[in-house]
């Protein structure tokens, strides 16, 4: 995943990746090769609450020295290891099983193993609407929610430059990032209008390569949000007269998916489920003691 280093007087690093498989050594590295030091690094401002963007940012704050800043939502799930994992699968509540179905306890240890020993994070400075971290160059919080609820962007204003952490997935969606309990549909699509409207000059998502030019970024969020204003109707189509369970109903729609994103695409699909619940589009109904899904609109 990326990590963003912000120059000014000092440094504001966006996100911290992970410290397994020698991550957090490599980005010491290309941070030494530029001549920047981790005690050059007065802030790190983290997009949101997951694992992969949190995970060393606590011997990265050890290091440094630097202060820790964040969406306001989702600082409770930094501060809180075992609530951060309940907060990424088991919250789904009855649909856990369907979404992830080995024992839970498996998943709890391998995320336990991949986080390592680390100190506990605190957050200096929980963010909202407009604040900004001043470095000498200013770098506006922009709240775009809908990965989770404090997911939150970062915006250059002088560089024409947005972090957008995890707004964005075409690798494993047609746009839209949406695989936890946090995630909500409607949220998610405003977020990427408010992403539009600030008319970046280069876009850095947490995973993927930049895109710079004005227009070339404006391509890929209306993409996004093309493909994401898409899926309702694309489940819409996938449910026929009998009811559906939700793997099947993610097969359908997403007909390629490899079985090493199955988790996370059956979880986008449940999110949009659950907001086509809302908006009586679809319901839910006990086949056998389970969830199935049917259409609402005939």
């Amino acid at each position: 995943m990326n990590v963003t280093l912000v120059k000014g007087d000092a440094y504001l690093m966006v996100d911290t990746g992970v410290r397994m498989g020698g991550a957090y050594r490599e980005l010491r590295h290309r941070m030494a090769a530029e001549g920047i030091g981790m005690r050059d690094v007065q802030w790190i401002a983290l997009t949101h609450c997951h694992w992969d963007h949190i995970n060393a940012a606590g011997v990265a704050q050890a290091e440094s020295g630097a202060r820790l800043a964040a969406g306001a939502a989702d600082v409770p799930f930094i501060e809180d290891r075992e609530r951060n994992f309940r907060g990424f699968l088991a919250d789904f509540g009855v649909f856990a099983r369907e979404v992830f179905p080995y024992p839970l306890a498996l998943l709890r240890c391998l995320l336990w193993i991949a986080w390592g020993r680390q100190p506990a994070l605190t957050v200096d400075r929980p963010l909202a609407e407009g604040d900004v971290l001043d470095l000498g160059r200013r770098v506006r919080a922009v709240p775009l929610p809908g990965h989770t609820t404090g997911h939150t962007g970062y915006f250059v204003a002088d560089a024409g430059v947005l972090v957008l952490g995890d707004l964005i997935d075409f690798a494993n969606a047609h746009g839209m990032d949406l695989n936890n309990p946090q995630s909500n549909y409607a949220s998610s699509l405003a977020s990427l209008e408010t992403a539009i409207g600030l008319q970046p000059e280069v876009i850095i998502p947490a995973h993927g390569e930049p895109t710079v030019g004005q227009a070339a970024v404006r391509d890929v969020l209306e993409r996004a949000l093309t493909g994401g204003r898409a899926y309702p109707e694309q489940i819409r189509c996938a449910l026929d007269s009998a009811p559906m369970r939700l793997k099947a109903i993610t097969y359908a729609v997403f007909p390629d998916i490899p079985f090493s994103m199955e988790v996370m695409t059956t979880m986008l699909v449940l999110v949009v489920l659950l907001h086509m619940e809302k908006s009586g589009g679809v319901e839910r109904r006990a086949v056998d003691g389970r969830p199935a899904w049917v259409r609402c609109d005939g």
